[in-house]
């Protein structure tokens, strides 16, 4: 199992059993580390999260799968009417337009800039993992010393015919966008990255997906897959939205936990590959999550958000907030943020996402080649 299949156990699994199953989680994942051959890890089970950052970066979402994780969340029952509002009318949008028609030789590129924070902390063990990366597998916030805010971006193109070759360019390294706390943190850092090159993009960095289906290491013992993960299931998921939610439930693998089944709809939407009619009756489905209200509206762009109050308070404050930016014009989510509100801010400023993914839809002439 590689350390991308460690993130998605944490990141799947039920959580009847949280402490003990994130504990064994967390000590596989930090093992796995230790041993990890160096080569590219380039896949997630979504668009953004684990994939995005890479190898060695796939700690720091598994940080946050885990603090949300150990906590039963505490919810309303219901959406505001404002929130089911935006999302029926987004959804009828949805219905009524157009998807891109796609001339012979042309792509759909979708763009996805991400942004995430690693804490480090500099009293880690070595003996745990990889000296390079030791400090960087901490999710206590209170007892780290540093923090590295990165950002990266990557393109997904998907041709007009999608029986044809998909193209995954991953080749932008990515950024250091402010580093926190002590001076050893960017050090510490970049030690880390020169150890593990997959950690930022290299000249390789281009994959082709015949028919969007991504191929797995022969090293693991996962089957290839379509990078919409869903896509075989298209057909028999239901449009209608109270048994489409029962349908993710039982699939996304979590019963109750409507801030990870908000976030990670909003995740499958963003890349606009399902079919129009499934994309209208997922957005509907938001509208029947616990909790999920509107925060802002700027413009267009009308902000979802839903915060979920943790009854087992941590480094992280007591509540976690998920935000979903929505296009009512296009009916297209255009930014995905994860933060905690409540934390210190003894280490960071506040109003610092500890997550965040901006997604660009645009058509393309030409797609880059491997």
């Amino acid at each position: 199992m590689d350390i991308l299949e460690l993130v998605r156990e944490i990141d799947s699994t039920p959580d009847e059993a949280a402490p003990g199953r994130i504990e064994r989680s967390r000590t596989k994942l930090v093992s796995a580390m230790a041993d990890a051959p160096r080569r590219r890890a380039r896949r997630g089970w979504v668009w953004g999260g684990s994939a995005a950052l890479g190898t060695a970066a796939a700690a720091a979402v598994a940080v946050a799968v885990v603090i949300t994780g150990t906590v039963a969340p505490l919810a309303p029952q219901t959406a505001s009417a404002a929130a089911v509002a935006v999302l029926d009318g987004t959804a009828e949008i949805v219905i009524e337009s157009t998807d891109p028609v796609l001339a012979p030789g042309q792509y759909l590129r979708v763009r996805e800039t991400y942004e995430l924070v690693s804490l480090w902390d500099a009293d880690a063990d070595p003996a745990l993992s990889d000296a390079a990366v030791a400090g960087f597998n901490s999710s206590d916030l209170p007892t780290s010393e540093g923090a590295v805010h990165a950002r990266g971006i990557r393109d997904l193109y998907v041709p007009g015919d999608r029986t044809q070759d998909w193209i995954l360019d991953d080749r932008v390294p990515n950024e250091v966008v402010d580093v926190f706390g002590d001076p050893e943190t960017l050090p510490a850092y970049e030690r880390m990255v020169e150890a593990y090159p997959e950690r930022d993009a290299d000249p390789g960095g281009i994959e082709r997906m015949p028919a969007g289906l991504q191929e797995w290491d022969p090293n693991t013992d996962s089957d290839d897959r379509y990078f919409d993960s869903f896509r075989e299931s298209y057909d028999e998921m239901p449009r209608d939205p109270a048994q489409l939610l029962a349908w993710y439930r039982d699939h996304l693998q979590t019963s109750e936990d409507d801030s990870y089944v908000f976030s990670a709809i909003g995740r499958y939407l963003s890349t606009d590959l399902m079919p129009a009619d499934l994309r209208a009756a997922s957005l509907r489905v938001l509208g029947l999550l616990g909790g999920v209200d509107v925060g802002k509206t700027v413009g267009t762009v009308t902000t979802l958000e839903l915060r979920t109050e943790l009854d087992e308070p941590n480094g992280f404050g007591d509540q976690q907030l998920a935000e979903i930016d929505i296009d009512t014009a296009t009916g297209r989510i255009v930014g995905i943020r994860e933060s905690y509100p409540h934390r210190s801010t003894t280490l960071m400023p506040a109003g610092l996402p500890w997550a965040s993914w901006t997604i660009e839809v645009t058509v393309v002439d030409e797609a880059p080649q491997p």
